[in-house]
């Protein structure tokens, strides 16, 4: 599976517009070597910070994924089992996928039914997975229970109980509940829907029978599904919430690099400690310290900061934006009326004092890193470790490397003049402009049955199952379209997986009906003949006209080494004048020798 492949089933860059090509062209860039700073550099009006990003932490699951897979690989090698078609292997974007591979081959190993059939019967059971998950994660109730007495659990964790599901559960909301069930303030059980779920494996029978071997619906779904269903949509859950917790402290670091410098030649900061006198800072806009002092804070807090002050231009003073001495913090605010107030961030100030070798007290050594946040932003707070701001809400409950490495991330946008204004004006630019379709409305409002299709109609269809010899599309009718893997893209593709998944929404075109057999056929392609051709294409303007047999009104015969092919013979008769035939005409000739 390429890189691009991945993305696409995978929905890494959710609606972001970037082609395959380019998708490429990052990735192998990246398997060269190189690093993100790198990659921010090829950024142009179509490769945005944004979609860079997508990329590249994309690039570095799809790498883990396929190292993932290189070891299932050997280690059924080394425990002498048999080994999963590579083809089947590749074609997973997750490990949940692997592991519904596994105990599918268990059920069918080779030998017991032909090749195709059984890898038929392999992506029918990857369907199966995916709709009886998503089931569960839409639908299946989820009941969340007290497990604990304690009083200060109950007043923590009393909120979350109730009735829900998966998929209404917020992401901070859910972090709650898993640190609550890890403490063993809560409980958390399913009700898992298995009438649905065995409708699910009734639908696929036929497809299944390689696996199936006389196993009815029920017992082929505690084997295939049931084993670890519940495990793997928690997990899921999980890294659903975390990667918006990861989002959202990415994004508020990032606001931090990036702030806006404070654009004074001078400035006094005041540190405000827990407790005893402030610190008081005097720094130029390089974040050279020239000055500093303790202020007494039992008279009159201002008037002692001014005194410290002294004969310096100061023409602003730099507040922390939060701290335990809540009223002194507000004298000081309303107390400097001749000078402009500014507020810096007092987070992490423990780790930034230790990293200041200034001052003599860490009240002043508090001020200057106040003052060195207001006019030094970025290179004052990469000083520091991130991933010691809390800047992620239940940041414990997160992947430590993963977040450090996301937050490093933040680090090159912002070096490269990135900020979050800029990430979040590419998310709404690449948003869906029209409204959802709502769930009661027909995908073709237009089309009530079969006789309403004409060829090379547009139609909306979703995409339910997938074969080795392509896809099948519900348009809103009772019998489903079938899309060819040759109608699927404008290019070869070896399977359709790789261009279609269960439940995309997709366009397609009309490419016929068989009204008596009531099958339609529709294609993916784009529509060329639908585009005005251009001068110069087919007819000449300014020469002589070409025939059906040959270029500029050369017939094919006179071209040197070209014959013209007979008018008759192949699969169903003569062909059309010129020895060319449509892919219709090919399909029903091949359709009337099968028939012979």
């Amino acid at each position: 599976m390429r890189l691009s492949t991945y993305i696409q089933r995978t929905r890494a860059l959710g609606d972001l517009p970037v082609t395959p090509h380019d998708i490429e062209a990052i990735g192998q860039l990246i398997e060269e070597g190189a690093g993100f700073e790198a990659v921010i550099r090829k950024r142009t009006t179509s490769l945005t910070p944004l979609v860079l990003l997508g990329i590249w932490r994309a690039h570095r699951r799809y790498s883990e994924h396929q190292a993932y897979l290189q070891q299932v690989a050997e280690l059924r090698r080394r425990e002498g089992q048999h080994a999963i078609a590579w083809n089947l292997l590749k074609q997973t974007v997750a490990r949940h996928e692997v592991a519904v591979l596994e105990r599918a081959e268990a059920l069918a190993p080779p030998g017991r039914a032909s090749e195709h059939r059984r890898r038929d019967a392999m992506k029918a059971v990857m369907a199966l997975w995916k709709a009886c998950l998503a089931i569960v994660r839409k639908i299946a109730p989820l009941k969340v229970e007290l497990d604990t007495d304690l009083p200060e659990l109950v007043e923590t964790y009393g909120d979350y109980c109730g009735r829900t599901t998966l998929a209404d559960v917020a992401g901070h909301r859910w972090l709650a509940i898993r640190r609550g069930e890890r403490l063993g303030a809560l409980r958390l059980t399913f009700e898992l829907p298995r009438e649905r779920m065995e409708e699910q494996v009734e639908a696929r029978a036929v497809q299944l029978a390689a696996v199936a071997a006389g196993r009815d619906a029920e017992v082929l779904l505690d084997a295939l599904v049931l084993t670890d269903l519940e495990e793997w949509a928690r997990a899921l859950k999980d890294e659903e919430a975390e990667f918006l917790a990861v989002r959202q402290a990415c994004n508020t670091w990032l606001g931090m690099l990036t702030a806006e410098k404070a654009d004074h030649p001078i400035v006094a900061a005041v540190g405000v400690p827990s407790g005893g006198p402030l610190g008081v800072a005097i720094a130029l806009r390089d974040g050279r310290m020239v000055g500093s002092g303790l202020a007494d804070v039992d008279g009159d807090p201002v008037r002692a900061v001014e005194q410290i002050i002294g004969r310096h231009p100061v023409e602003a003073v730099v507040l922390p934006s939060q701290s335990p001495r809540r009223g002194l913090l507000e004298s000081l605010v309303r107390g400097f009326g001749g000078l402009t107030v500014l507020r810096a961030d007092g987070r992490a100030m423990k780790a930034a004092c230790a990293a200041t070798p200034e001052g003599d007290s860490t009240p002043i050594k508090q001020a200057l890193v106040l003052a060195r946040r207001a006019l030094q932003p970025m290179d004052t707070w990469l000083t520091i470790d991130p991933a010691g701001l809390g800047l992620a809400e239940y940041q414990h409950e997160l992947d430590q490397d993963d977040l450090r490495a996301a937050l490093d991330d933040m680090r090159v946008l912002a070096r490269a003049g990135v900020g979050p204004g800029d990430l979040e004006r590419a998310r709404s630019s690449a948003a869906p402009r029209t409204a959802a379709r709502p769930a009661n409305r027909p995908l073709n409002p237009l089309v009530k049955n079969v006789d309403d299709l004409r060829p090379g109609m547009e139609v909306n269809g979703v995409v339910t199952n997938i074969t080795q010899f392509g896809a099948f599309i519900n348009i809103g009718l009772s019998h489903e379209g079938l899309v060819h893997v040759s109608e699927l893209a404008d290019h070869f593709v070896n399977d359709p997986n790789e261009v279609v998944t269960v439940g995309q929404q997709v366009k397609a075109r009309v490419l016929g009906v068989d009204r008596g057999r009531r099958r339609i056929s529709l294609s993916m392609r784009p529509d060329r003949q639908a585009a005005p051709k251009p001068a110069g294409y087919g007819d000449r303007v300014d020469g002589p006209r070409r025939d059906a047999g040959g270029r500029g009104g050369v017939p094919l015969d006179d071209i040197p080494g070209r014959g013209r092919r007979k008018q008759s013979g192949g699969f169903g008769g003569p062909r059309p004048a010129g020895g060319n035939i449509s892919r219709a005409q090919a399909l029903a000739d091949l359709e009337r020798l099968f028939k012979k």
